[in-house]
């Protein structure tokens, strides 16, 4: 057993030793940072591209170069519409790196290029390049590593970025003895969208039976839609931070209670509640109240004409 474990040890020891020295003899002529786009909420993400820029100049840590040549072409990760997921889909971004004439450790600092896609959350900390140049057998090596801007800066190479979006909901119900079920009540819905924003064209709105309903919403505009009772009115993919606000015309004869009509998307779905009640005091003819009194006194009434007749009936033989 001895034996077999210094064997196994020696085999290890030399295959490490073997990949260390392979890894040295490789040249890295570009990095891959991998992008990592997030789905949080509800809703479908837009196509969105993430790249990178080089912030400043190089600088030289390590070695007698007078300055740190700039980094070469960066290829942006291209994420297609609904790319994003709840685990997180991958994308690469590749950072070309230059020709080095000397050797040791140069520096670069990189920030991802913040978009204005609404829902889109970029990555806002700044990227550590470490390109470390040393003599290898056949000429100059370079050696990359990515490291994280945290305090014990720590080596990563995934970077995320997330969509956020949810639905908003309008639901309408007719309570009361009188409150027509079937008939339409009218409501005007406006979203609002965020400063400096970059928004879809419209959004897509289902539910709801009346056939004057549009298909589709835009941010900025009032639009009407009707309801009746029992149904549910939905907006989707509305991306976190934008505002709406939904209001009813009032129909005479009913009162109104609402709950959630304004506010802003933040989470999968917000729910607006319209309730319209209209009651009243139904005419029976004959209230059921007096009814026993009623049948009383028909029956006294009854048995005194009864009465007459059989006394006149008497008094007539």
């Amino acid at each position: 057993m001895k034996k077999f474990l210094a064997v196994f040890l020696a085999l290890v020891l030399t295959l490490g030793l073997s990949a260390t020295a392979f890894a040295a003899d490789v040249d890295q002529e570009s990095v891959v940072i991998h992008k990592v786009y997030k789905l949080e909420g509800a809703g479908s993400s837009p196509a969105e591209t993430f790249t990178l820029q080089q912030v400043g100049d190089g600088v030289v840590k390590d070695g007698d170069a007078k300055s740190a040549p700039a980094l070469g072409m960066i290829t942006g990760a291209a994420f297609p519409k609904g790319a994003a997921s709840v685990d997180g889909t991958t994308g690469d971004i590749v950072v070309q790196l230059p020709v080095y004439e000397r050797v040791g450790i140069y520096e670069y600092t990189l920030a991802e290029v913040a978009g204005t896609t609404a829902g889109v959350t970029y990555y806002t900390s700044q990227i550590r390049l470490v390109v470390t140049v040393i003599n290898g057998d056949n000429g100059k090596l370079r050696i990359a590593a990515v490291h994280t801007e945290s305090v014990d800066e720590a080596k990563s190479d995934n970077f995320p970025n997330t969509y956020s979006a949810g639905t908003l909901k309008l639901t309408k119900t007719v309570a009361g003895n009188l409150g027509d079920k079937s008939k339409y009540f009218e409501f005007k819905v406006t979203l609002t969208g965020e400063a400096g924003k970059t928004y879809a064209e419209s959004f897509a709105v289902t539910g709801g039976s009346n056939p004057a309903n549009p298909a589709v919403i835009k941010i900025g505009e009032v639009t009407t839609f009707l309801l009746k009772h029992d149904e549910t009115l939905s907006i989707a993919n509305l991306p976190y931070g934008v505002s709406y606000a939904v209001t009813e015309t009032p129909v005479e004869g009913y009162t109104t209670e609402h709950t959630g009509a304004d506010g802003v998307v933040g989470s999968a779905e917000h729910t607006v509640a319209f309730t319209n009640t209209k009651g009243g005091t139904v005419d029976t003819g004959i209230t059921l109240d007096s009814l026993p009194y009623l049948i009383a006194i028909a029956v006294v009434v009854t048995g005194a004409v009864i009465l007459f007749v059989r006394k006149r009936r008497s008094s007539e033989d």
